[in-house]
């Protein structure tokens, strides 16, 4: 008996759902297969905001979730400059492929260190942080948010919905 595959090009979440292939046979045959369907994304540890005092330690930690392979690369930015390499500005970057996790680490940080930093994966959505380094402010009273991350799909979904109500 000849084998039969199913390929689905460019695989969205839509995509998800049962499958099922019939041989036309006396009696007919049939196989029942299920299709997951996993968004890639990667994930820095903690608030989407971070407060750090001047010459303190900066750590930010990225994980990649649902990723069903090992990726090629982890790249950091900082303020839309890829800073990977970028020994000479304090940054320290250690990446492990494999358990699909990568650090950046600031020894002392410096207000040179503010801005938003962003984890990019070759095979998953990227995620950002906004860094403030404070000289002698008090954290607390800088705060000018909540720790909610909203997605893009979810906030598009939550606008439609007030919409049409």
């Amino acid at each position: 008996m000849p084998d039969w595959s199913l390929q689905i090009k460019f695989v969205q979440l839509r995509d998800a759902g049962y499958y099922e292939c019939q041989v036309t046979s006396h009696p007919p045959f049939s196989i029942i297969i299920l299709l997951k369907v996993v968004e890639a994304r990667v994930e820095i540890a903690g608030a989407p905001e971070k407060y750090v005092k001047t010459g303190s330690s900066l750590e930010l930690k990225c994980d990649l979730y649902n990723s069903p392979s090992v990726p090629e690369f982890v790249f950091w930015y900082h303020n839309d400059r890829m800073v990977n390499y970028d020994k000479d500005h304090g940054l320290n970057i250690t990446t492990d492929l494999i358990n699909k996790k990568s650090y950046l680490e600031v020894k002392k940080a410096s207000r040179e260190h503010s801005g938003n930093y962003t984890c990019v994966a070759s095979n998953a959505y990227p995620d950002s942080t906004m860094v403030h380094i404070l000289n002698d402010e008090n954290p607390a009273a800088m705060q000018t948010g909540s720790d909610i991350r909203i997605s893009a799909r979810y906030l598009l979904f939550y606008l439609l919905f007030i919409h049409l109500i």
